[in-house]
């Protein structure tokens, strides 16, 4: 499926399916109203805009409506951080992650397994990191700059 914007509100929707997949309209419309103050018939249309993205698929059974998501949450969450990190210089990418490190709450296992990750990476690990924008992109001198 080709790379798509998700809306901040698509991405409530998704969250719960998958969370509770095969869920009917109603059971997504009780999950959110109360917590977004969203009117059933604004659920009911980011509902179609999703479907029309494929990004959930509906199914009429007796009567009544049961959707899925059609993507995975974890390949979702993939290519949204690999999109961000596309479309930054490669020299920002360090900061950045330090900024979401800092702002974000772990577990004791999830810190211990950022660590075991940081030290197979320093392991390989260039001294500097080279810009890859083309001319005109940052501020870097394209490809001159390292971090």
């Amino acid at each position: 499926m080709e790379q798509q914007n998700i809306s901040q509100a698509e991405w409530q929707v998704m969250r719960v399916l998958w969370a509770y997949p095969h869920s009917r309209s109603t059971e997504i419309i009780a999950r959110l109203e109360a917590d977004f103050s969203w009117k059933p018939a604004t659920i009911k249309t980011l509902l179609n805009r999703l479907k029309t993205k494929e990004f959930i698929a509906m199914e009429k059974i007796e009567g009544k409506f049961y959707y899925d998501a059609q993507i995975l949450e974890a390949d979702h969450l993939e290519s949204t951080w690999q999109a961000l990190f596309d479309n930054i210089c490669n020299t920002k990418h360090g900061e950045l992650l330090i900024s979401m490190i800092e702002r974000s709450q772990f577990s004791q296992g999830d810190l211990e397994r950022l660590s075991q990750v940081i030290d197979k990476k320093r392991a390989s690990a260039p001294l500097e990191v080279k810009c890859d924008c083309s001319q005109g992109q940052c501020r870097c001198g394209h490809g001159k700059e390292t971090h």
